[in-house]
């Protein structure tokens, strides 16, 4: 061995590469900030059609309401989800996602756009997907009824179904929904089971009330199916009133 030359096993090389690689890792993943004073003033900001895995939206309570819809199309990995967070105000208030007169971000384009303010699975922008490994919490999210209006991909102002929801999963797999308030929609929230695609939801510590159609049995606060759900200590409330739904 020549002096002067550190010597290495070839544990220690190893140890010390996967250190580098995963360092280069969480260099990758990124924080997107949203709302008043913030670097993005919009959710539609947020490049939605090319998260990556262990990226993070962040978004900020406002006095007033979000009016955006969107879809999420990408999948993160087990040891990086992607997040959608909401972050609270002063007394502790979610920041409102309201479909009632929300617009849809270029450039999204996604199906079934009429059932629902955030859509999980099946879109054209991004490429269709199957979205995995999503959390979704601490955000208000409401007004996906037939009674309000909202302007899709292409520009054009449509009603929502009777059926829409305020999430609308149409397929994904570990999807975490935690800590959110799901309300004044057709169904609070709906998760379709896809040919099996759909497996591993965790339904966590969600307020789920005020949903349903006056007259109508067919809409519920939740309308779920997948292979391996779990709800655990969320508070149902009553459906709207005149819905003859359940919970």
């Amino acid at each position: 061995m020549r002096t002067g030359v550190p010597s290495f096993d070839v544990r220690t090389a190893c140890a010390l590469l996967a250190v580098v690689v995963c360092a280069a890792g969480a260099a990758r993943a990124a924080i997107y900030e949203v709302g008043p004073g913030q670097p993005l003033a919009a959710i539609g900001d947020v490049p939605w059609a090319s998260l990556a895995p262990g990226d993070e939206v962040r978004i900020h309570w406002r006095a007033q309401p979000y009016r955006e819809k969107w879809v999420i199309g990408r999948a993160g990995t087990a040891a990086a989800p992607i997040v959608v967070r909401g972050i609270e105000g002063p007394g502790g208030e979610r920041p409102i996602i309201s479909g009632d007169g929300a617009t849809t971000p270029d450039p999204l384009d996604f199906t079934n756009d009429q059932r629902g303010v955030i859509k999980i699975g099946t879109s054209n922008v991004p490429p269709n997907t199957l979205p995995a490994y999503i959390e979704i919490a601490g955000l208000d999210v409401r007004s996906a009824h037939p009674s309000y209006s909202f302007t899709d991909d292409q520009g054009v102002v449509r009603t929502y179904t009777n059926n829409a929801a305020a999430i609308y999963v149409e397929r994904a797999q570990h999807l975490v929904i935690r800590d959110c308030v799901l309300s004044d929609s057709g169904n609070g929230l709906f998760i379709g089971a896809f040919d099996g695609d759909t497996r591993d939801i965790e339904v966590e510590g969600n307020r789920i009330f005020g949903n349903g159609n006056v007259g109508s049995a067919f809409e519920h606060n939740t309308y779920t199916a997948a292979i391996g759900i779990v709800y655990e200590a969320n508070r149902f409330g009553p459906l709207r009133a005149g819905a003859g739904g359940n919970n």
